[in-house]
């Protein structure tokens, strides 16, 4: 099924952001196989492209293996996608320390960052510096287990893709090896574990491509993806495959986890400094490339 869709609430008046919208909100639900666009300034965009079943157990299977305790651990640095706290108009706050920081949810990132660790910025004299994540560097058996996982996704992705993709293998193909996910057009992996994103854009990804995101678990409901400004809800359930414009506001419908049950997300892409790190340079245990 392809259909076109408006944005219900054009921009000037959309004030979603850091927010949360339940189910009843959506007008458009999708819950087979949809093709999604929208146009803008008279050009035809990709909103989605949903696959029921696309991932067989076999590389569900795989996916928990590989990151499930992984991505349990906690991280204050998802900016909008925490939400915004009540009685707060932005998403971070100030520590006793000084810092700025926002709510701790259970998100982590693998594969390979173009942001230097905090304590080296001010060493490196720059935010751009290509590195392999802590989650890949210290567990790299569980990473090349679930390579398998990832390297399925991409294939997917290139099966429906279209011009996307193509654009999309032509920016990967400028990147160094040594800081790309092999046999992908992936740099980086974000997972989520029970996690309820509030309404962001994505940022500091390649904006030529599609987000690419895929649900494994058991034993919950809801989390569904939502774009409220264009009232669509896709109903993505474990073994869904979703290609998305990240860059149209989006969140999640509420999960509800029941016994012995979880939710875990991922999304693939690539960093968009990636291309440009060329030179190696060593920190401590650290190497970049900058």
């Amino acid at each position: 099924m392809k259909k076109v869709f408006k944005k219900e609430i054009p921009d000037s008046e959309f004030h979603g952001k850091g927010k949360n919208f339940d189910e009843s909100y959506y007008k458009f639900i999708i819950d087979k196989n949809s093709d999604g666009y929208y146009e803008e300034n008279g050009v035809s965009k990709v909103l989605f492209k949903f696959r029921k079943n696309a991932i067989t157990p076999k590389y569900s299977d795989i996916a928990i293996k590989s990151f499930l305790e992984l991505s349990k651990k906690k991280h204050s640095n998802r900016g909008l996608a925490a939400g915004i706290p009540k009685g707060q108009s932005n998403a971070r706050h100030t520590t006793e320390s000084g810092q700025s920081e926002g709510s701790y949810i259970a998100s982590n990132i693998s594969g390979y960052f173009d942001r230097p660790l905090r304590e080296h910025r001010g060493i490196l004299g720059t935010i751009r510096a290509c590195r392999t994540t802590a989650f890949t560097l210290n567990n790299i058996d569980l990473w090349n287990e679930g390579l398998r996982f990832i390297q399925r996704c991409s294939k997917l992705y290139r099966r429906w893709g279209g011009s996307y993709y193509t654009a999309q293998e032509a920016e990967y193909n400028q990147i160094k090896p040594q800081i790309k996910i092999p046999k992908t057009v992936f740099t980086t992996v974000t997972s989520n574990y029970n996690w309820r994103t509030a309404c962001h854009q994505d940022a500091g990804d390649y904006s030529g491509g599609l987000g690419n995101l895929v649900v494994v678990g058991e034993n919950f409901e809801g989390g569904y993806l939502g774009f409220p400004q264009f009232k669509v809800l896709i109903k993505i359930k474990p073994g869904d495959f979703l290609l998305m414009d990240v860059h149209q506001w989006h969140c999640n419908t509420y999960i509800r986890i029941k016994e012995n049950g979880y939710r875990l997300s991922f999304v693939f892409y690539i960093r968009e400094d990636s291309k440009l790190c060329k030179t190696k340079k060593k920190i401590g245990e650290t190497i970049y490339l900058i």
